[in-house]
C-alpha cells in the first residue's frame, strides 16, 4: 500500500465519517498503588482531527496515551474505538486494530538503518509464514519487497533519502524523531499518538516537525493526538485542546478557548504580563 492507498483507507476502513468520534474516553480512572495518575477523565477523538492533550509534568498525560494503547489497563472506565468498547487490551492488539505511537523518549534500535527501522513498522503486515521468510524466495520475496516499497514511498514522504541507510544511531535528535514517526506511519494507523514528538528539538527542528505532523493528519488522513509544551505548537496544530492536571480534566475545547480559560491559565499557562 503506498501512502496515496494508505489515506484512502484511513478515510474508509472503518465506516466512520470525518468529524464522528474515533476514539472515546468514559470515566477513566488509573492508580498506581495509592497514586492517582487518572481521575474519572472523559473526553473523545473525533476522525481526522488533531488533538492535543496538555498539562503540567505528571499531569497523566503519557498516562492517558498508555491507557489508549494498551499498555496501561485503568481501574475503572471504558475505552471505544471505531465502536467498539473495550476494557482490556494489549499493545500489539491496539496496534493491529489502527493505534500506533512514537515515545517521549526516542525508542528505536540504534544498531539498525534508517530503512530497517521504518522496516520494523510493517512486521504486523507481513503475513507469510516462517518457513517461507526463511527460504526468501517466492511469496515471501514478493512480500517483502511490497513492504519496502511502502518504507521507500514513508522515507520520501518524511524527506529522509539522504539517511535511509544511515545508523539510527547516528543521527542527530531530530532527525531520529522523524524516522520515529516514519516508523509508526510503516503501521498504517488510523489514530497516531505523539508523546512529545517536539520535545529537545531546536525551532527549525520543531517547525519541519510540525509540517510532517499537519502533511500525516491532511494529507494521509491520520487522526492525531499528540502531547507537547510548546504552546505555540499546540496553538498552532490543534483543533482541540484537552488540559490534565494532577491527573483531572480541568478543560477541553478549542485552542482559543482553553487559552483563554482561568482555570488552565493558574494551574499551566501562568499569569500572562
Amino acid at each position: 500500500m503506498n501512502v496515496h492507498s494508505q489515506a484512502a483507507a484511513a478515510q474508509s476502513d472503518d465506516g466512520i465519517a470525518l468529524g464522528a468520534d474515533l476514539l472515546h474516553v468514559d470515566n477513566i480512572s488509573l492508580s498506581f498503588g495509592g497514586v492517582k495518575a487518572i481521575q474519572d477523565v472523559s473526553f473523545d477523538i473525533r476522525k481526522g482531527e488533531i488533538r492535543a492533550i496538555i498539562g503540567p509534568n505528571g499531569a497523566g498525560k503519557t498516562s492517558m496515551l498508555n491507557v489508549i494503547n494498551g499498555f496501561y489497563h485503568p481501574q475503572e472506565g471504558i475505552i471505544s474505538f471505531k465502536g467498539r468498547e473495550r476494557r482490556r487490551m494489549r499493545p500489539y492488539e491496539a496496534a493491529a486494530q489502527g493505534i500506533a505511537r512514537t515515545f517521549q523518549n526516542v525508542a528505536l534500535f540504534t544498531g539498525m538503518t534508517t530503512l530497517e527501522n521504518i522496516m520494523a513498522g510493517r512486521s504486523l503486515k507481513m503475513h507469510r509464514n516462517f518457513f517461507w521468510q526463511m527460504l526468501y524466495r517466492g511469496p515471501a520475496l514478493n512480500e517483502e519487497m511490497e513492504h519496502r516499497r511502502v518504507v521507500e514511498e514513508i522515507i520520501d514522504f518524511l524527506e529522509i533519502e539522504a539517511i535511509r541507510k544511515t545508523p539510527v544511531g547516528q543521527l542527530p535528535y531530530g532527525l531520529q524523531k522523524r524516522v520515529e514517526l516514519g516508523r509508526a506511519l510503516a503501521m498504517e494507523p488510523t489514530l497516531l499518538l505523539l508523546d512529545e514528538p517536539m520535545a529537545g528539538m531546536n525551532l527549525e527542528e520543531k517547525e519541519d516537525m510540525s509540517r510532517y505532523v499537519l502533511d500525516v493528519n491532511s494529507q494521509l488522513g491520520t487522526t492525531i493526538a499528540l502531547i507537547e509544551h510548546d504552546m505555540g505548537v499546540v496553538m498552532d496544530l490543534a483543533d482541540r485542546v484537552m488540559v490534565l492536571d494532577y491527573g483531572k480534566k480541568i478543560a477541553d475545547g478549542t485552542p482559543d478557548e482553553v487559552q483563554a480559560n482561568q482555570a488552565v491559565i493558574d494551574a499551566y499557562l501562568g499569569v500572562p504580563h
